[in-house]
């Protein structure tokens, strides 16, 4: 019943959108004003809205992809809540590219946990946060990036654990600041929705006392995405592979969880450690002038290190969703997607195609 209700929401905003979408390409700002609809099993039904602009930073630069600002903010049914503001910018002929944003929100989740006597069960915890984030690129060498990025976060996490447990064990306050070093080698010929190309990135976070963070670990991202134009632009294979490596004192809230984009299907949180390994694949089908559809599936792992991956459990994820084209200058799309993983799924009402985010 949800899934319909869903569904027939989404078909109501692309009635609404399609009446008001950009259509002047002389216009110096595409606007895009969208509410948006989610629903997972630990959230409840999530609602939101985001209003982004499109625009040239010079207009003589036709190098340069259109820059972007915006800002967001959802409400969910178990009392979970998020607001940002954020700024994308492309500058002189590409040579550039900062990203930053701002924001605070608190989220009520869970974790798993096998608990003595018990057994395995799940932990509800609510963590609040503010924080601030920057990162800055600049070309070294032909479609090859090299930057920095920092992040500044204070994080209070309440565990839903019984009275008789201590307050200093219940209650985790800390900063979660970091320095970050960044290279992307970038052949996609689309920053937003790329119909060919592809992209390397490496990143390396360090979390340090002397940022003032309440930990020292490092965090290596490492991704790899690959697009394939399979006729034309309207039929496209996009691949993804991500690992997520964090070593040192690892905290809680510096763990990964499987889920997102990587991978789609899981929601509840069950899934966590230091390291999370994924690898997945979609096809986007446009089948009807600004419609289109998806189908993606893939596999994840989430590990305490690398020795464990091959005796650990492999946790698959598939779905399908819609595509509506409603910038066609900025091919951005809007879209829902439903996705089934181990004992989990979820619904995700979408700004933006996945891996580009």
């Amino acid at each position: 019943m949800k899934l319909k209700l869903l569904l027939t929401l989404f078909t109501f905003l692309i009635g609404i959108l399609a009446y008001g979408q950009e259509q002047d390409t002389t216009k110096k700002v595409n606007l895009a004003a969208i509410p948006f609809v989610n629903y997972n099993k630990t959230l409840g039904t999530t609602f939101g809205a985001m209003t982004q602009g499109f625009y040239k930073v010079n207009k003589n630069d036709t190098i340069s992809p259109s820059s972007s600002s915006g800002i967001m903010g959802l409400y969910t049914t178990n009392k979970s809540y998020f607001v940002a503001a954020f700024q994308r910018l492309f500058l002189n002929e590409d040579r550039w590219r900062i990203l930053a944003a701002i924001g605070f929100g608190n989220f009520n989740y869970q974790y798993w946990q096998d608990l003595p006597l018990i057994g395995g069960t799940f932990i509800d915890f609510g963590t609040g946060a503010k924080f601030a984030f920057a990162r800055v690129e600049r070309k070294i060498y032909k479609e090859l990036y090299g930057g920095v990025s920092g992040v500044f976060s204070k994080t209070i996490t309440d565990f839903d654990m019984p009275d008789f447990v201590p307050d200093s064990i219940r209650t985790d306050t800390r900063n979660m600041n970091n320095l970050g070093l960044i290279l992307n080698y970038d052949k996609r010929e689309h920053q937003m929705n790329p119909y060919g190309g592809y992209n390397i990135e490496i990143k390396n976070e360090f979390y340090r006392t002397w940022l003032n963070s309440g930990n020292n670990f490092e965090k290596l991202e490492l991704t790899y995405n690959h697009y394939y134009k399979l006729k034309n632009e309207r039929n496209i294979l996009a691949t993804r592979m991500k690992a997520i490596i964090a070593t040192g004192d690892v905290p809680f809230q510096g763990q990964s969880v499987v889920g997102h984009d990587d991978i789609r299907g899981y929601s509840s949180g069950k899934y966590r450690d230091n390291q999370v390994y994924a690898i997945q694949a979609e096809y986007r089908w446009r089948f009807y002038k600004q419609f289109g559809a998806v189908g993606f599936a893939g596999v994840a792992s989430a590990v305490n290190n690398f020795g464990d991956i091959f005796s650990t459990e492999v946790l698959p994820g598939a779905g399908v969703g819609l595509r509506y084209l409603m910038i066609k200058k900025e091919r951005i799309n809007i879209g829902i997607d439903v996705a089934k993983g181990k004992d989990d799924w979820g619904l995700y009402f979408r700004i933006g195609e996945s891996f580009g985010r």
